[in-house]
């Protein structure tokens, strides 16, 4: 089989000569993986690109969730329902919630909270609240946001990279079912041409 090294080369020598002995098929596939290298390093900014303009999303997105929700302290009014997950060996305790009060910009707020611990009645909780003091999910953080831009250009990337393999080893096998007819039509001239004499 061949090595990385061993096609390289080959394909350099492809490119740059003439050589009797490197086929038209050699030159073409040659071309196409370089292309292949090409189509990989204009990616390469592509990816940059998305990284940069998602980033800017996410952390606007990010900055707008951190001014309009504020943290609060709720009192849990009942003990939360605690309720197991799953079947068999594989449950779980699941999340469980529980009615609590708060009080945000001097209103009384009544709702349900979501308890991740060992709290209960008369206990205090932090939660997240909107503009109009309900119950909301806690904000982005920035740092979180500049991670998702971060794999947003590197998922970018990783597609075009499998696509451009997947086209380039579609053209690859075409290229060697080429070669393998040839060869097999020039054998049957050459053996022809020794049976006649």
């Amino acid at each position: 089989m061949t090595s990385t090294g061993g096609y390289l080369r080959r394909t350099r020598r492809s490119l740059r000569g003439r050589s009797p002995l490197v086929r038209r098929t050699d030159r073409f596939e040659a071309r196409v993986f370089s292309l292949l290298v090409a189509a990989m390093l204009i990616m390469v900014p592509v990816a940059g690109i998305v990284i940069a303009n998602v980033q800017n999303t996410q952390v606007a997105t990010a900055q707008q969730q951190l001014a309009e929700r504020t943290m609060v302290t709720a009192t849990l009014d009942a003990d939360p329902v605690i309720a197991n997950a799953g079947w068999g060996e594989f449950s779980y305790v699941a999340p469980s919630t529980a009615p609590a009060t708060w009080e945000f910009r001097g209103v009384s707020h009544h709702g349900d909270v979501q308890i991740t611990g060992s709290e209960g009645a008369g206990d205090e909780v932090q939660v997240w609240v909107d503009r109009a003091g309900a119950v909301t999910l806690q904000p982005m953080s920035v740092s979180a946001a500049e991670f998702s831009s971060v794999l947003a250009g590197v998922a970018v990337y990783m597609v075009a990279l499998v696509t451009a393999c997947g086209l380039f080893a579609l053209a690859h096998w075409g290229i060697e079912r080429a070669r393998s007819r040839e060869w097999s039509r020039e054998i049957e001239a050459f053996l022809g041409s020794t049976s006649s004499h």
